[in-house]
């Protein structure tokens, strides 16, 4: 009796002993992390950033971690993207901040007229300016990397536009309300549209143009609607992708080490290498389709960057009665995107 005691016992210790690991792994397996974003499964920064992302976090922990991702708004609609992560609904998420611009005053630095370059340099701007000045603004996650798009331009359904004067009177479609009131000196009227109503606006008459990059607008076909276009580099668009916070804090602390080894300023950059090869190969394709694409006389150009920096310095301004330090960070954009 008392041997098989012993025998007893000896097997419930190895029994235990062999499933320890293998329960450790298991656990340590189960984490899943949502990703949620806007973008199409086709779309650049889905297939060339955010899936060698999330299968780089699933290498470098062993597969300990898997980033499970739904694109095309899977999980919800993109204007919801920032409160779902906040809240817990999805883990990681690309947002748009525009859809809440009350909650980002310091961060709509970079949605003022002509305060940008190529989505690369814009894109390490945004970061190192995230570092220094917009961390309150996203005190409620945690913020994996930013990026901006392409400088959009000017495109119109019938007239071109070749010197400033050209616009006045038309309706253009913008949402940004600086780019708004830069367009509002010119004569314009702004109108704002959602981007997958512009193809019908445009389309029906209902505005004469809309302010665009290449990639926008042949992404949402808008090349099948206007004739004319015109370059002028007058604004951009930031995407933070974000994480819960309290997910992140959950994470074990080796797997917390990897993920901040591997976001941040390179991810960022990464991010506006790709959205600027994918503005070349699309501005191909427009020009291609017919698209008859002219520049805006140099005078003119100086003369709507002036107005442009009229409306920089008044945000700056009504900022700094928030007691909020826009005319430094203004500053400092300006330089690290060597705008004169």
């Amino acid at each position: 009796m008392k041997v098989l005691k012993l025998l007893f016992t000896v097997c419930v210790v190895f029994f235990f002993v062999a499933m320890g690991p293998l329960s450790g792994e298991s656990a340590a397996q189960s984490v899943n992390l949502k990703f949620s974003s806007p973008w199409p499964p086709k779309h650049p920064q889905h297939t060339e950033v955010i899936e060698p992302w999330a299968k780089q976090i699933e290498k470098l922990t062993g597969g300990r971690v898997k980033v499970t991702l739904f694109p095309g708004e899977a999980l919800g609609k993109a204007a919801d993207h920032y409160d779902m992560t906040a809240k817990g609904i999805c883990d990681i998420a690309l947002t748009n901040p525009m859809y809440t611009p009350a909650r980002f005053q310091m961060l709509s630095v970079f949605w003022l007229p002509f305060v940008c370059g190529s989505a690369e340099d814009t894109s390490v701007a945004l970061w190192k300016t995230y570092e220094k000045y917009l961390r309150d603004e996203f005190k409620e996650v945690k913020v994996l990397w930013l990026y901006v798009h392409a400088p959009g331009h000017i495109f119109t359904r019938n007239k071109p536009v070749k010197t400033l004067d050209d616009m006045k009177g038309m309706k253009i479609r913008a949402t940004n309300p600086h780019v708004q009131e830069s367009l509002k000196v010119l004569g314009v009227s702004p109108v704002a549209i959602p981007v997958p109503e512009v193809y019908n606006a445009l389309e029906r008459g209902v505005v004469d143009g809309t302010a665009m990059p290449f990639e926008g607008l042949w992404v949402f076909k808008q090349h099948e609607v206007v004739k004319y276009g015109t370059i002028c580099d007058l604004y951009t668009m930031t995407f933070p992708i974000v994480m819960n916070k309290g997910r992140f804090e959950s994470l074990p602390a080796d797997v917390k080490k990897i993920m901040e080894d591997n976001i941040g300023l390179d991810v960022s950059r990464k991010a506006g290498v790709v959205y600027d090869r994918t503005e070349a190969a699309l501005k191909e394709k427009v020009l291609q389709h017919g698209i008859k694409v002219n520049n805006l006389p140099p005078e003119d150009i100086a003369r709507w960057r002036a107005e442009g920096l009229k409306i920089s310095e008044g945000w700056a301004r009504e900022m700094e009665e928030k007691k909020l330090p826009a005319n430094a960070m203004l500053k400092e954009v300006r330089t690290l995107l060597k705008l004169q």
